[in-house]
């Protein structure tokens, strides 16, 4: 039961820096709130559900089969590799989703759109790998 509240909080933590990083990048990239990019969040949160989140856990599951001495050592080498899969994750989202008719190929990858959904997925994968780092170690110290 402790474990299924950890990961609860894992994945709830991890979602909410993808929010803020989400807004963030919005605000920085002075898009109104009421702007069509806006209007997709709801698509990016189901990918995030069902294909981004059960990918982080299986990543994160093969990445604990490698022991590192070091908690750090072990944070970096699982926050690179979900942000690396992050990066793919935000390329696929429109694809999934029937793609956009106006925004080429070419265009999309430096678009305002992908500039969003990378700041939203690296958010959520960096802050993933983060906390499941800390709880492993919680976990594992010996009491």
């Amino acid at each position: 039961m402790k474990g299924f509240l950890i990961h609860t909080l894992i994945v709830g933590i991890s979602y909410l820096s993808g929010v803020i990083f989400y807004k963030a990048a919005m605000h920085l990239l002075a898009i109104p709130k009421n702007s069509e990019i806006d209007l997709l969040y709801p698509w990016i949160t189901i990918f995030f559900i069902f294909f981004a989140l059960p990918i982080y856990y299986v990543l994160n599951l093969f990445l604990r089969f490698f022991k590192f001495r070091s908690m750090v050592t072990s944070t970096i080498l699982k926050t690179a590799v979900l942000v690396v899969f992050s990066l793919f994750s935000a390329i696929m989202v429109p694809f999934i989703f029937g793609g956009f008719g106006y925004l080429g190929t070419r265009e999309f990858f430096f678009s305002e759109f992908a500039i969003i959904l990378y700041s939203f997925f690296i958010g959520t994968s960096a802050i993933f790998s983060i906390c499941s780092s800390v709880a492993e170690n919680y976990h594992n110290k010996p009491m």
